[in-house]
C-alpha cells in the first residue's frame, strides 16, 4: 500500500511554534514513536507518513499506524492496478475481513461484507457499514442501501476502512465506516485518458485530469467514466456513466481553505436473479426477466477550513444531494391457485391441485375449451402467471457540518480536541405498482386481466356479442412518502498520558426523526381475480370495476358462465387498504475509549472500546407487521415501531515494522449487537422485519506485507464468527437457536497480492481469492441439508507495459482458472417451472479478459 502525504502546517510561523504545534497534535492523535524525538525533529521528515480521517470532515488526519483499532488503508493506485470497475469490487480484493455476495449477477450490485455487517445495494438487506464519499453520507436516506455504481472510482485517492462501533460516523457504523477520500488537482497533475474493451462485449472509456495554479492558489480535478457490457448471463447488461469534478482555493497567507465539489452519475443496471439447482446445467441462463435498476445522481457539496490560530482550526461543509432510482422486477412467484400462501402445494381431494405439473395446470386452472379461447380467455395456456413490479424511487437530501479543533496541551501533556456536530435531512417519495403478467420464454409480459371480460350490452357474450378484456392489470401499489432528520453532535479527546501511552475518548450523541405517511393497495388477488380474503383478518374484499364482467368457463359449450360477477357474499368494496403512516423518533449516546503504547520505535499495541446505534429504515417500519407479511421491494404492510440497534465492540491488537520494507498487523475483535433487524420470510415471496434479539460477530484479521528488489507480496486473512445469540422462530417454522450461524457471510477468506517488475517498463500481478462456505439465506437454523454456498477460489491476473513515456498497454485477466463457483444462495425456494425444491444461487462470472490502452501526457502545472 502507498503512503500519504501528511498535511503541512497551512501558514507560516516560526519555526519553534510550527514544529511545536505539529508534534502536539501527533503525539495527541498517538504518534508516539516520532514524539519521542521532538526536540530535533523536522516537518520534511514527516512528508511520507499514512494517516486516515479520524471524522467525516476531517483535515488532519490520524497517522495509521497509530489508530487505536485495526485501521487499514487502500489507494487508489492498488485499484487502477487491480483493474477494478467499483469499489466494493476494490474492498473485496484488499481486505481480509470482506467478502461478497452477488445475488442479481450485476458486477456493480456486490454485496459487501466487512467482519460480518454488510453494505447492500439492494432494499431490505440489514446494513452495518456506513460509507463516506469526501465527507457526504452516501448511504441512501431510502433503506441505508449503497449504490456502488454511484461512486467513480478513478476519483478515488484512497479508502480509509476504520472498524468497530465508530459513534463518530453516525448511523449504521456498527461494524466500521468506510471513508472515500477524493483526487485533486495539486497531487494528481496531468491528464489521462483509457480506453478498454474485451469479454462480456464489455467497452469502456474513462479520463482524468488535474491542473494547478500557484498565483491564484487554485487547483482543479475532473474525472468521467463509461462503462458498457453485456454481461455473462442472459439479460445482463449494464451501462454506468459518472462524472466528478472539484475545485480547491486556498488563500489568506494559506489560513483558508475552500472546496466545491461535484458529483454525477447515470447508470441502468441489469440482473437476473438466483438459478434453481436444476437449471445450473446452463449457469448463463435467466430464471426471468426484466429485473432492472436505472440510479441517477445529483451531489454538490462545498467544504471550507480556517486556521484561527497555531493551535485552533475550524472546518465545515454543506451538500446537497438528490436522487432518482426506477426499478423493474419480473415476479415469478403467482402460481393460479397451484401453492398455497405459505408456498406449500394446494390440495384438492388429497392430491396436489395442479398434479405437479406446472406450468400446464390442471383442466380446473386451464383454459382448455375452444369456445372459451374462441372468446378470446387465455389466462392459463402455455405460459405461467405472474407479476412485473415497477417502483419509482426520488430522494432528496442536504445536510452540514460543522467541526473544532484544539491542539493546546492540557495537565502539561500534548492534546488533540475535537468538537463537531452534523445536520442530515431528506425527503423520499416511493411509488410502485404491481401488475399481472405472463412468463413467456422466462420473460415477465404484462398482460391484460384476461380472467374476466365485458360485452358491450352487459349481455352473455357470444360470437355476435364480443368480449372486450378492458379491466386494470394492477394487482396492487404503494405510495410513500418519508421524511428523516439525523442530527450528530460529538466530541473526541485524545491525551499524551505518559511518553508512550495515549489515551482516547470519544462520544457522540445521535437522534433520528422518521415521519412517513402514504398507503399500500391491493386491488387484485395474485391470479387477478376480482376477490379474495385476508388471510390474516379473514374479511373479503372485491374490486367494484369488476362486476358486470363474465368469467371464462370450460364447463360451458359458450365458454363462459352464464351470468356477470356479482358482489361476493358478505364480501366489502376494495381496494384493500394498509396504513403506512408513522411517526418514529430516536436517539442515544454512544461512548468510546481507546489506547496506544509502543513496545519500541517498530511495534506498538492498541486496544478499544466503542458503541454504536442504527435506527429503523422507512423499509423496514413499513414492513414490519407479522400479521400482515409483504413482497420486498414490491410492497409494505402497516407500520409498526421496531427497536433500534445497538452495537458494543471491544478489539485488541498489534501492529509492526520488520525493517524498511515489511510491516503486519493483527487483531481480534469481538461486536454484539441487541436488537438486531432482520428479515424474516414467510414464504419464498413473503415475509416481515423484526427484532430477533441478540447477535456477535467476533473474529481474527492477520495482514503482511514485504517488498523485496523486484517483488511485492502481501497477504490478509480474516475470520468472521457470525451467530444468533437470542432464540427465535421464523415464520417459515424453523427454530433458531442460540450459536446458529447468520447467514450470507463466509467464515474466512484470505487474499493474497504478488507484483512483479519484470522490466523496466513491464509490471505482472497476480491476486488469489479464497473465501469459506457460507450458510444460504434461509437456512437460519442451520438444518437444511445442503443448505450452504460452498467456499471457492479464484485467480485473478493483471500485467502492465508501458510502451513509452505516454503509452501504457494494460491486460486484466479475471477468474483465469475459470472455476464455477457461486457467492449466494437461498435455501428451500420452489422452482415456478418444476415446482420442485431446492437450493438457488447465483453463478459467479467465468474467465474475462480486459485490455485496456493509456495515454497520457501533461503534468504538475504550476503558473
Amino acid at each position: 500500500m502507498n503512503t500519504l502525504r501528511l498535511p503541512q502546517r497551512p501558514f507560516q510561523a516560526s519555526r519553534p511554534l510550527r514544529l511545536r504545534v505539529l508534534t502536539s497534535a501527533l503525539c495527541a492523535l498517538g504518534f508516539q514513536s516520532l514524539a519521542w524525538a521532538a526536540d530535533t525533529l523536522e516537518v520534511a521528515q514527516l512528508s511520507t507518513v499514512n494517516v486516515v480521517g479520524s471524522t467525516p470532515i476531517d483535515g488532519i488526519g490520524v497517522p495509521l499506524a497509530q489508530v487505536p483499532a485495526n485501521a487499514q488503508k487502500i489507494t487508489g493506485q492498488e485499484a487502477e492496478a487491480q483493474g477494478v470497475s467499483n469499489l466494493a469490487e476494490l474492498l473485496n480484493n484488499n481486505l481480509g475481513s470482506v467478502s461478497v455476495s452477488n445475488g442479481s449477477g450485476s458486477p456493480y450490485q456486490n454485496d459487501v461484507n466487512y467482519r460480518g455487517f454488510q453494505a447492500s445495494s439492494l432494499l431490505g438487506a440489514p446494513v452495518g457499514l456506513s460509507v463516506y464519499f469526501d465527507g457526504v453520507r452516501m448511504n441512501e436516506p431510502f433503506g441505508s442501501i449503497v449504490n456502488w455504481d454511484l461512486i467513480p472510482v478513478n476519483a478515488i485517492a484512497g479508502v480509509d476502512v476504520l472498524p468497530g462501533s465508530n459513534p463518530l460516523f453516525g448511523l449504521n457504523t456498527l461494524g466500521g465506516a468506510l471513508v472515500v477520500n477524493t483526487k485533486n488537482g495539486q497531487d494528481n497533475a496531468g491528464t489521462s485518458i483509457t480506453a478498454q474493451g474485451g469479454s462480456f462485449q464489455r467497452k469502456a472509456l474513462r479520463f482524468e485530469t488535474g491542473w494547478a495554479d500557484a498565483a491564484l492558489g487554485t487547483d482543479h480535478f475532473i474525472a468521467g467514466n463509461w462503462d458498457q457490457q453485456a454481461g455473462f448471463r442472459s439479460h445482463s447488461s449494464s451501462e454506468v456513466r459518472q462524472l466528478f469534478g472539484k475545485t480547491r482555493w486556498q488563500g489568506n497567507g494559506g489560513k483558508t481553505r475552500l472546496e466545491l465539489s461535484l458529483t454525477a452519475a447515470d447508470t441502468v443496471l441489469n440482473g437476473t436473479q438466483a438459478l434453481p439447482m436444476d437449471m445450473m446445467a446452463n449457469p448463463s441462463a435467466a430464471y426471468t426477466w426484466p429485473d432492472s435498476t436505472a440510479n441517477q445522481l445529483f451531489m454538490a457539496k462545498l467544504k471550507g477550513s480556517h486556521w484561527l490560530s497555531d493551535e485552533q482550526q475550524i472546518s465545515g461543509q454543506f451538500y446537497l444531494r438528490q436522487g432518482r432510482s426506477r426499478n423493474v422486477n419480473s415476479n415469478a412467484e403467482l402460481d393460479d391457485g397451484c401453492l398455497n400462501d405459505d408456498g406449500s402445494l394446494a390440495l384438492s381431494g388429497g392430491s396436489p391441485k395442479c398434479g405437479n405439473k406446472a406450468p400446464h395446470g390442471t383442466a380446473t386452472n386451464a383454459v382448455t375449451s375452444a369456445a372459451a379461447q374462441g372468446l378470446g380467455f387465455a389466462r392459463w395456456t402455455s405460459s405461467i402467471n405472474t407479476s412485473v413490479v415497477e417502483s419509482l424511487t426520488r430522494q432528496q437530501g442536504w445536510g452540514s457540518s460543522v467541526q473544532w479543533s484544539d491542539f493546546q496541551q492540557r495537565l502539561g501533556r500534548d492534546n488533540t480536541l475535537q468538537i463537531g456536530a452534523s445536520w442530515d435531512s431528506a425527503r423520499i417519495t416511493y411509488d410502485q405498482t404491481r401488475t399481472l403478467a405472463r412468463l413467456v420464454d422466462y420473460q415477465t409480459v404484462q398482460a391484460p386481466n384476461q380472467s374476466y371480460g365485458f360485452t358491450a350490452d352487459g349481455k352473455a357474450p357470444s360470437a355476435s356479442n364480443p368480449l372486450s378484456f378492458s379491466g386494470s392489470n394492477v394487482l396492487g401499489s404503494v405510495n410513500l412518502v418519508s421524511t428523516t432528520h439525523q442530527f450528530s453532535t460529538y466530541l473526541s479527546n485524545t491525551w499524551q498520558a505518559s511518553e508512550r501511552l495515549s489515551l482516547t475518548a470519544a462520544g457522540s450523541f445521535n437522534a433520528t426523526i422518521l415521519n412517513q405517511s402514504g398507503t399500500s393497495n391491493q386491488y387484485l388477488n395474485d391470479d387477478g381475480g376480482y376477490s379474495w380474503t385476508d388471510t390474516v383478518s379473514g374479511v373479503s374484499y372485491y374490486n367494484p370495476a369488476y362486476l358486470g364482467a363474465y368469467p371464462y368457463s370450460n364447463t360451458t359449450a359458450s365458454g363462459a358462465k352464464p351470468s356477470a360477477n356479482g358482489i361476493p357474499a358478505g364480501a366489502v368494496a376494495g381496494p384493500e387498504s394498509h396504513s403506512l403512516n408513522g411517526k418514529h423518533h430516536y436517539q442515544r449516546f454512544n461512548p468510546s475509549f481507546g489506547f496506544n503504547y509502543p513496545l519500541d520505535r517498530s511495534t506498538g499495541v492498541f486496544g478499544q472500546y466503542s458503541e454504536a446505534m442504527r435506527a429503523p429504515t422507512s423499509i423496514e417500519l413499513s414492513c414490519a407487521d407479522p400479521k400482515s407479511p409483504c413482497a420486498l421491494p414490491t410492497g409494505f404492510n402497516g407500520d409498526p415501531d421496531l427497536k433500534p440497534v445497538v452495537a458494543k465492540t471491544v478489539e485488541f491488537g498489534a501492529r509492526g515494522r520488520l525493517g524498511e520494507s515489511s510491516r503486519w498487523n493483527a487483531a481480534v475483535y469481538d461486536t454484539r449487537l441487541s436488537n438486531d433487524i432482520q428479515f424474516i420470510a414467510t414464504s419464498s415471496s413473503l415475509g416481515y422485519f423484526a427484532n430477533v434479539g441478540n447477535t456477535e460477530r467476533r473474529g481474527l484479521e492477520l495482514g503482511a506485507q514485504t517488498r523485496f528488489k523486484d517483488l511485492t507480496l502481501a497477504a490478509d486473512y480474516g475470520l468472521v464468527d457470525a451467530r444468533y445469540r437470542t432464540p427465535f422462530t421464523t415464520a417459515s417454522g424453523q427454530n433458531v437457536v442460540s450459536g446458529n450461524r447468520i447467514p450470507g457471510i463466509a467464515r474466512q477468506t484470505l487474499k493474497l497480492r504478488a507484483s512483479y517488475q519484470a522490466s523496466a517498463s513491464l509490471v505482472l500481478g497476480s491476486q488469489l481469492i479464497l473465501a469459506a462456505s457460507q450458510i444460504a439465506h434461509g437456512n437460519e437454523s442451520n438444518q437444511t441439508p445442503g443448505g450452504t454456498v460452498p467456499g471457492y477460489g479464484v485467480l485473478n491476473l493483471d500485467a502492465h507495459w508501458r510502451l513509452s513515456p505516454e503509452l501504457q498497454l494494460n491486460a486484466h485477466l479475471s477468474n483465469a482458472l475459470n472455476k464455477t463457483y457461486a457467492t449466494y444462495g437461498m435455501s428451500g425456494l420452489r422452482s415456478v417451472y418444476t415446482l420442485a425444491s431446492q437450493q438457488f444461487i447465483t453463478p459467479a462470472a467465468p474467465r474475462a479478459l480486459w485490455v485496456s490502452l493509456t495515454y497520457t501526457f501533461g503534468g504538475r502545472a504550476t503558473n
